[in-house]
């Protein structure tokens, strides 16, 4: 089969084959972009997954140093709470101890100093023991404590000011 082809028809088909030419050209220069769009897309990705991925792990190791530095103020609150109630306890035994001494008197035998006990009547006993007799026991007396021979007095009566001494 013998076809005939017209110029026309030839420059036709020239045309069509331009045209499917420059429709290609436009296809891969979309592809190129589409491609170069993709492949900058993922280095995106990539770069924003690595950031991502490092400050996971610096908030997990921060997240540990957190944990570490609360288990560290939980112990030292602890100790702080074990010593208050230590010092707590002190001060009432201090207190008691202070309660005792408020009440505390001396025992003098011809004014010298024998004793010191917490109430008039354990130094009376302790004078008793001693071979003091059993009644006629007062506080305090207007002669001088040289010249009783028995006598109680508040130790209060006997405490040294802060920074005192004689004179």
């Amino acid at each position: 089969m013998i076809r005939i082809v017209t110029q026309a028809h030839l420059a036709g088909l020239e045309q069509a084959i331009e045209a499917a030419r420059m429709r290609a050209r436009q296809a891969e220069e979309a592809a190129d972009q589409g491609a170069a769009c993709y492949v900058r897309s993922l280095c995106a990705l990539t770069a924003r997954t690595v950031s991502a991925e490092d400050a996971a792990e610096a908030a997990r190791t921060e997240a540990v140093d957190l944990h570490v530095a609360l288990e560290s103020a939980r112990a030292e609150l602890k100790a702080a709470h074990e010593m208050a109630a230590e010092q707590a306890q002190q001060m009432k035994m201090l207190e008691a101890e202070l309660d005792t001494i408020c009440g505390a008197v001396v025992l003098l035998h011809y004014g010298r100093l024998v004793s010191v006990h917490p109430t008039p009547e354990a130094a009376r006993r302790h004078a008793h023991s001693l071979g003091a007799p059993d009644s006629g026991w007062r506080l305090a007396s207007s002669k001088p404590a040289s010249e009783v021979e028995w006598r109680t007095a508040p130790l209060a009566d006997f405490a040294v000011e802060d920074g005192g001494g004689a004179g």
